[in-house]
């Protein structure tokens, strides 16, 4: 009897016969419209970072080796306001600020990875929007809806209208993982994806996990160059950062 032994690919070593091991959450870059930085707890030093931190963060120094505290404004502060939360389950997004004459703004989303250390991601924020009135109208849409297919279109309506989106679908998926396009609104020269169907080989096991642990994913330029991490593997577990719970992660060549 012949026997092959099943390899599992690192990221971007993935082929159309076996990404669906691909070690997509060992990405090892990040998507460029925002930072990364592993901090170490027990002393608040940057051990690793993406290597458009300083320049992103408007830092004239290599930022590995900085203590959090040693960075002007706030970050430091409101990073330890949320030091007992669950961080290992559900990243905490919040609103600090970095520099001097005037500080600026970041959105910044934590969580305490497989492996040890923090891990904070920054991006620019943007100025504050109020939803409230548009997501209590969406409520009242959606506790209307009478039915399956009439609360589909409905979310489908309310979530394209809040975030802008070219496509908006719902997709509903069986026991076996087979997925269907539930419902969809779009532009009108988009091509309709409503009703179709696809396999459940579609999307790998790797990605179901990931998808059921981080819901939301954000790919914000299909074109984007990644960004790597400095140094390649985490000083403190020794191995790649498990990035599951990254909101930058890249995205793999082949997904795209």
């Amino acid at each position: 009897m012949l026997s092959r032994a099943i390899s599992t690919p690192a990221f971007e070593e993935a082929t159309l016969s076996n990404c669906e091991r691909e070690q997509i959450h060992l990405a090892g870059s990040i998507q460029p419209h925002g930072v990364l930085l592993l901090i170490r707890e027990l002393d608040g030093v940057i051990v690793q970072a993406s290597e458009n931190a300083a320049s992103f963060l408007g830092l004239q120094d290599d930022i590995l080796g900085l203590r959090l505290d040693a960075l002007d404004a706030d970050l430091a502060e409101q990073l330890r306001q949320h030091m007992a939360d669950p961080l290992r389950d559900v990243p905490r997004g919040v609103r600090c600020h970095i520099g001097r004459s005037p500080p600026t703004a970041f959105d910044c989303m934590i969580h305490r990875p497989d492996g040890g250390g923090l891990i904070l991601e920054l991006e620019q924020a943007g100025p504050s929007v109020d939803l409230s009135r548009h997501l209590e109208r969406g409520l009242q849409s959606i506790i209307a809806a009478g039915s399956l297919r009439a609360l589909s279109d409905e979310t489908s309506r309310i979530f394209k209208a809040l975030t802008g989106y070219d496509r908006v679908m719902v997709y509903r998926f069986d026991d076996q993982g087979h997925g269907e396009v539930l419902s969809e609104e779009r532009e009108p020269n988009l091509e309709a994806y409503l009703g179709n169907r696809y396999p459940s080989s579609d999307i790998p096991q790797i990605a179901w996990r990931l998808y059921e642990r981080n819901r939301v994913r954000v790919l914000a330029d299909v074109d984007f160059a990644p960004v790597p991490l400095t140094p390649r593997l985490s000083p403190i577990s020794g191995g790649e950062l498990d990035m599951s719970l990254c909101f930058l992660r890249s995205s793999s060549p082949i997904h795209v």
